[in-house]
């Protein structure tokens, strides 16, 4: 199950209720069995920032595995793991624009800027056009 949080997504909107009704319905998710929740927050994109208490809140509601993600870099997911924030963190967009994500992760390499004019369009150009990181060293 995903989860947008303060996002507008969809045109769903910010009220009054949210938080304390995120956290009713993830405490309810658990009489359904459902295996996990996907967190997105999408504030480093722009949109209202989430607030922690929320995430504590579904954390403590929600028994199962519990997923995050949103603007994170190696740092912030390993501290939300070790913490037990989050069981599992997703990254999403830097895989189109690093097709050796993994490898720039454990190496601290920089990271390709995404070309978002070109993201979700036809063509090749911002798919498959991206410099692996034995490219960029040489």
């Amino acid at each position: 199950m995903f989860v947008y949080l303060h996002t507008g997504f969809n045109g769903t909107e910010i009220f009054e209720t949210i938080d304390s009704d995120y956290q009713y319905i993830a405490q309810k998710l658990n009489d359904l069995g459902i295996v996990y929740v996907h967190l997105v927050d999408h504030s480093s994109q722009g949109a209202p920032v989430v607030s922690p208490v929320v995430v504590n809140n579904i954390r403590a509601a929600f028994k199962g595995t519990l997923i995050l993600s949103g603007g994170y870099d190696v740092a912030r997911a390993e501290a939300d793991l070790a913490s037990g924030q989050a069981d599992l963190i997703g990254i999403g967009r830097h895989f189109i624009s690093n097709p050796d994500l993994v490898e720039r992760l454990e190496t601290g390499a920089e990271l390709a800027a995404i070309k978002y004019d070109l993201l979700y369009t036809a063509g090749e150009e911002g798919y498959v056009d991206y410099p692996v990181l034995a490219e960029v060293e040489n």
